[in-house]
């Protein structure tokens, strides 16, 4: 039987993480079980949306069809896997390793709420329901709230000063940018 209480008290907790209030963390289900829950409920939610938009760019006379399915889909994965690797050695690095997964696992419930929201945005502009243009300001004022509420996650949860914090949102800002980077040179390399 699935376990809902992980999608529950994940869900619910990140909108608080939205509001910048911390105090949920506690309540996510933790450990190992709540690292797992966390990035595959996540994972699976954003999914349909990710695949929906992967659906309306798709231009079948710039893109072969399934390496443009298998690159994004790839990309997708990586883009899931690859911070939480990174901070598991950076936690242990800064001593930091007992905080570790209440950091990850909430720094996965706010991704699936902050990609949701970016998908949305990204997808209304795909089916032309904005125009390019609003749909860049909503882009960058959603990145911004993003890189705010990651910054003020990291500093809470990992104990650690404003700066560190703020090496942290870099670092999350730079693999999106090569995660992008990367998935766009598979594409052209075609």
């Amino acid at each position: 039987m699935i376990d809902l209480r992980a999608l529950f008290y994940g869900l619910a907790c990140a909108s608080r993480l939205v509001r910048l209030d911390t105090s949920g963390v506690k309540m996510m289900v933790g450990g190992a079980r709540g690292f797992w829950a966390s990035l595959y409920w996540a994972a699976v939610l954003v999914a349909p949306l990710y695949i929906l938009l992967m659906l309306l760019r798709f231009n079948p006379e710039k893109h072969e069809g399934w390496r443009y399915f298998f690159v994004e889909s790839e990309t997708y994965i990586l883009a899931w896997l690859i911070f939480p690797v990174l901070m598991e050695r950076i936690c242990t690095f800064i001593n930091r390793r007992d905080q570790f997964l209440d950091f990850i696992i909430a720094y996965n419930w706010l991704g699936c709420l902050y990609n949701t929201m970016y998908l949305l945005v990204g997808l209304a502009q795909a089916s032309k329901l904005i125009t390019w243009e609003g749909a860049s300001s909503l882009s960058v004022g959603l990145m911004f709230a993003g890189l705010v509420w990651i910054a003020n996650l990291a500093k809470r949860t990992l104990h650690i000063p404003l700066s560190a914090a703020i090496g942290i949102v870099i670092l999350d800002l730079f693999l999106g940018i090569m995660m992008s980077i990367l998935s766009t040179g598979l594409l052209a390399s075609s």
